[in-house]
């Protein structure tokens, strides 16, 4: 993720084509000048999030004249670019001239050793900067989940994770399901006549389209080629992600600006499109789309209520922040920061939501180093629990845009594991929520202990309890035939109070949930008579 991430995150792109060198002589400028000219703009650079040139900068000062302040700024670009070996390397090299390092560079030296799964090592400058911090809760949290990691590991047998044979040398990343396939963005080679680059001398991301192929019994093959999606809306700078909705008939879009431009810098937005008759047309900007930050990606709900995005914009945690939007019918609410619930001083991006689960990638909430994604449950009253997806779709490398479909069983991820940003296949058989059980509810009477012969109860009241939380978190009734329906809302310990609907009655009967994914989540539940109690 090391190029992909900067272009993604960084405030602005810039947009100059490739077509001219130019050559500067120095006249009588002394070296000391010079120098002292490349650390004010290589200190502009890096100000303005431009890493990579800054660190060339830097680079280049400390190969002539070597500082450890420009190994410090050395290791601070490199991590920023999501080089955490090379990052460790400038710190080291620090190390050796410095005694300590600055606090805020222990927190980002544990991090870059994290990601290497030098976990042992990371802790300790964990624990450094928790005593320099004050007891951060965050950095205390991550120092558990390291020690703790094999419960990310547990769930391991439920994933089938599958790097797709259309991923080229480029940068291949953001996939998200769309008819029978997908789509996503690269920096592929492209032919033109005019190269178009980024800062990096890399060329611009576009929206590619893959479909799955089959044989003739019907089974996939594998994805075809890949093809260029929506062409006539190809934006002249950068592309970004997109997320579809309203049954594939609308998308929002990330894309640069060409009408922002500050210090030869664009921003990116957020822009949304139609499918119509004649295919994907242009219908409008997002109205809180800025000239000094960027939105760097965006998802939708299916029904184009609300819109989650990840943004730089002021006033958030800390680097890139998730906002939530809504739709009115007419237009959208200002983005609200989601919480330090959710949002830390790291990055949090690549929201994805299905159902009402919300899945994110960040490098600032615990987990097995580097970018990992994380799920959380949303409603309108409450932010649930952050979860970590555990392994393998995370791992110490860069782990993000995961893109899941409706009932979150299969869709895709991007990550760097294998050196490069590619695309993969996630195949899930863990049970998601909320989900319905369905199922019929019956007894026996005191004196048929013995027998195998139970009654259906009819017209009685099941009420499911939280074990840990001790309260009631949903509530159904039983019909005539005593067949009931009861939604579970989340993952937990659980058991149902039946309440007969003449006598009062009352019964426990457990509930035992596994976390694999049901078939038809079918349950008889039978109680026995004299397990009535009251007042449970």
């Amino acid at each position: 993720m090391k190029l992909t991430w900067t272009i993604l995150t960084a405030l602005c792109f810039s947009t100059s084509l490739q077509m001219t060198a130019v050559i500067t002589t120095f006249g009588q400028e002394t070296v000391f000048s010079i120098m002292k000219s490349d650390n004010r703009k290589a200190s502009e650079l890096f100000a303005s999030k431009r890493y990579r040139q800054a660190a060339r900068l830097y680079e280049s000062m400390a190969d002539r004249a070597p500082n450890s302040k420009y190994y410090l700024a050395l290791a601070r670009a490199h991590y920023y670019l999501h080089e955490p070996v090379e990052a460790s390397t400038w710190y080291e090299k620090y190390l050796t001239i410095e005694s300590e390092l600055p606090a805020n560079d222990v927190l980002l030296y544990a991090e870059a050793l994290a990601s290497q799964k030098k976990y042992d090592q990371a802790v300790n400058y964990y624990k450094q900067y928790e005593k320099l911090s004050d007891n951060d809760p965050m950095v205390m949290k991550k120092i558990w989940q390291i020690k703790n990691r094999n419960y990310l590991l547990e769930d391991s047998l439920h994933y089938t994770i599958k790097r797709l044979d259309c991923n080229k040398p480029s940068a291949d990343i953001a996939a998200v399901p769309y008819e029978n396939g997908f789509v996503f963005l690269s920096n592929r080679a492209r032919p033109s006549v005019i190269k178009n680059v980024d800062e990096g001398n890399s060329p611009f991301f576009r929206w590619y389209q893959s479909t799955m192929k089959t044989d003739s019994t019907g089974i996939i093959v594998h994805y075809g080629e890949p093809v260029s999606f929506f062409e006539k809306l190809q934006a002249r700078y950068q592309l970004g992600p997109v997320s579809f909705f309203d049954n594939e008939r609308q998308m929002a879009f990330i894309a640069s600006n060409a009408d922002h431009q500050l210090k030869g810098k664009r921003p990116l937005q957020l822009f949304f499109a139609v499918k119509g008759p004649d295919g994907w047309q242009f219908s409008r900007a997002f109205d809180f789309n800025g000239a000094n930050y960027s939105i760097t990606s965006v998802t939708v709900r299916e029904d184009g209520k609300v819109l989650y995005l990840s943004s730089d914009m002021g006033g958030g945690q800390g680097g890139l922040d998730l906002y939530q939007s809504t739709f009115d019918g007419k237009a959208w609410s200002k983005p609200k920061n989601l919480g330090n619930e959710i949002n830390t001083v790291g990055d949090e991006a690549f929201p994805s939501i299905s159902g009402n689960s919300l899945s994110f990638s960040s490098n600032g909430l615990p987990g097995l180093g580097g970018f990992d994604v994380f799920s959380v449950m949303m409603s309108d009253r409450a932010i649930g629990e952050v979860q970590n997806m555990g392994y393998p779709v995370n791992t110490n490398f860069d782990d993000f845009a995961l893109s899941l479909n409706a009932d979150r069983s299969k869709g895709y991820l991007t990550s760097n594991r294998n050196g490069g940003d590619d695309i993969y296949e996630v195949t899930i058989d863990l049970q998601t929520y909320p989900f319905t059980i369905a199922g019929v509810l019956k007894y026996k009477e005191e004196n048929w202990r013995e027998s195998e012969t139970l009654t259906v109860y009819p017209l009685a009241e099941l009420e499911l309890i939280d074990n840990l939380k001790g309260t009631v978190v949903a509530r159904a009734v039983s019909d005539a035939k005593g067949e009931f329906n009861l939604t579970i809302p989340y993952f937990s310990q659980y058991r149902i109070k039946v309440t007969g609907s003449t006598d009062g009655d009352q019964a426990i009967v457990s509930l035992d949930l596994g976390k694999t994914r049901y078939g038809e989540n079918r349950f008889e539940l039978v109680v026995v008579k004299n397990s009535f109690k009251k007042d449970y």
